[in-house]
């Protein structure tokens, strides 16, 4: 009796601590819950002192890549101030010819880091270190972590001032907001930086693939195209009511966003498809790591995109597309149409301010008899997406490494002779419209390459008589190098020095001296400028091939007769030198 008694007790007890702990953690997740919605109430201010209007936003499908920030427009022109968004300090500063040019990360309490990228000129405090640095290590390009004593910034405080430097194609700013810890980017427009959107996405085109084998849409094997129309339900197809498909059927869809005050072209938020009502693929735009970008190649239809310039976003995910962004998937976006009903498909696209567009059309299934496979598909030439896959000839080695492709693919190679002078077969490597996510090696036999030309050859990818260089390096009778892109390769040697031209009238210099230089084959590798034996501070903008040198007082003596010397090297070790004085 009193050992049922204290069971009952300690029962009792158990359910109590058992109820404790559930209220806990009902707390527990309610305040994450709450700490995470109000995670983005963050008090930024803006970067800028003018309206701020878009010509980019986060999420933007560029050529290889996601947009990680928004882009500020700065009324067409450089030298617009530009701000702190909050406190903080400034944790790196990067100074690059390509990529954001001029750059300011500052790192913020919350962990949270802005980005200020293609700047003109930093602050004076700034621009007087950073000049310091590239001269103590004789380079114009930085990438320098300060102490975070060292700038302290307040919100509002002037960093700098905007620009076009690096792979800017105008004036603006490029602004991101990361979590500090793993540098993970965040859409800016969740933070309320006051821009104006009531503006719905645009939607121009729907296209349905068989994906499958046996898969057909309207009687075809390959995918099919449909454009759209407008009306005031939403969007349906212009010159169909019904598709007709058969098997497993992916869809994908050309759109845009605009916002107000722009007529540029931007990302869609979030895009979700719908069939029967059963939501089978959905993806949002909130965050990515820069590691995944690189599956954008996926994420698109990345054949149209080669061919026709055009931006197809997929509604289904290939097996090596492992992209964040996907919310919820049913057989990774692919159904399967396996009887003769009609079904009513739904697309809902969303920008980030919550503006919607709809499209409805139907589909009917088919129960026709499968084709016949392909015989020319024989199983030998299948290199599977999760492993590694190899093929050789006596010319040619490749060594595809697992995780490469996005999906398997029955692989197609074929050699000729190039009509120019080479050192090699031209090697027609698969397709230029299958992506890869990873690089490959590439090895190919070289034919007739004379002793003297070994450290001049280079594989060159041919693409509609354009010649990119991958470099390499001669092993064996053989080059060897690395590539992200399938296509036609061939082993090319460059002798061919660099190219520099003066473009400032020596005689009447103000405050710069410019140059453009140029290598047509394989690119600059690099480029030191001198005046009086002293090293100078050259800079570079590679997307101008212009390299300008700017007066300095503090290191240049005024009133007399200096000397100039250019020393520039292409990525084959071509050198091209440049001599002259001038006055200042």
């Amino acid at each position: 009796m009193i050992k049922t008694i204290l069971d009952v007790i300690n029962l009792d007890k158990i359910m109590q601590f058992k109820k404790l702990l559930q209220i806990f953690y009902l707390l527990t997740i309610s305040f994450s819950l709450f700490s995470q919605e109000n995670k983005n109430n963050i008090d930024f201010t803006v970067p800028v002192d003018i309206p701020i209007y878009l010509s980019g936003n986060f999420g933007e499908i560029r050529s290889t890549h996601f947009h990680a920030g928004i882009d500020i427009k700065t009324q067409g022109v450089i030298g617009k101030n530009i701000y702190a968004v909050n406190d903080g300090y400034i944790s790196r500063i990067k100074v690059s010819a390509n990529g954001y040019g001029k750059t300011i990360y500052i790192n913020h309490p919350g962990g949270y880091t802005t980005v200020y990228g293609h700047l003109n000129e930093f602050n004076k405090t700034l621009a007087k270190k950073v000049k310091e640095l590239q001269y103590e290590n004789r380079e114009f390009e930085l990438n320098h972590f300060p102490d975070p004593s060292d700038f302290p910034v307040k919100k509002g405080d002037l960093i700098g001032y905007s620009g076009n430097t690096g792979s800017s194609l105008g004036p603006h700013l490029h602004f991101e907001v990361r979590e500090t810890d793993g540098q993970v980017p965040l859409n800016p427009l969740k933070f309320d930086f006051k821009v104006k959107d009531n503006i719905s996405p645009v939607l121009y085109n729907l296209v349905v693939y068989p994906v499958q084998k046996n898969s057909m849409v309207n009687n075809s094997c390959s995918k099919q195209i449909f454009k759209l129309k407008k009306h005031a339900q939403g969007y349906s197809l212009v010159d169909t009511t019904v598709i007709e498909v058969k098997g497993g059927v992916g869809f994908g869809i050309e759109m845009y966003d605009y916002l107000n005050g722009s007529r540029n072209r931007c990302g869609v938020y979030s895009l979700s498809v719908f069939v029967d009502s059963l939501l089978i693929y959905k993806h949002v735009i909130d965050k990515f790591s820069f590691y995944e970008t690189g599956y954008v190649k996926s994420h698109i239809d990345y054949a149209e995109k080669v061919k026709s310039k055009r931006t197809i976003q997929k509604a289904f995910i290939a097996p090596n597309n492992n992209l964040s962004i996907y919310n919820t998937s049913i057989r990774r976006g692919v159904y399967e149409f396996k009887n003769d009903s009609i079904h009513n498909i739904k697309i809902l696209a969303t920008d980030v301010s919550g503006n919607h567009s709809e499209l409805y059309f139907k589909v009917k299934g088919s129960v026709t008899q499968d084709k016949e496979i392909d015989q020319n598909e024989a199983s030998d030439n299948l290199m599977n997406w999760n492993q590694e896959n190899t093929f050789e000839t006596e010319e040619l080695s490749l060594i595809i490494p697992k995780d490469a492709l996005f999906d398997s693919i029955y692989f197609k190679y074929s050699k000729i002779k190039p009509d120019f002078e080479a050192f090699s077969n031209l090697h027609h490597i698969h397709s230029i419209y299958t992506p890869l996510y990873k690089d490959y090696t590439i090895s190919i036999k070289t034919i007739g390459l004379p002793n003297e030309l070994k450290d001049k050859a280079f594989i060159a990818e041919i693409n509609d008589d354009e010649i990119k260089s991958i470099g390499g390096d001669v092993v064996n009778g053989h080059i060897v190098g690395e590539t992200n892109m399938f296509g036609s390769y061939v082993v090319l040697a460059d002798t061919v020095s660099p190219e520099i031209k003066l473009l400032t009238n020596i005689n009447e210099i103000d405050d710069k001296i410019e140059f453009i230089i140029k290598d047509k084959l394989t690119g600059i590798k690099s480029y030191n400028g001198f005046i009086d034996s002293k090293w100078a501070l050259f800079e570079y903008d590679l997307k101008n091939d212009l390299l300008f040198y700017t007066i300095d007082p503090e290191k240049i003596e005024k009133g007399r007769e200096h000397e100039l010397e250019l020393f520039v090297i292409d990525n084959q070790d071509n050198i091209s030198t440049f001599y002259t004085t001038f006055y200042w």
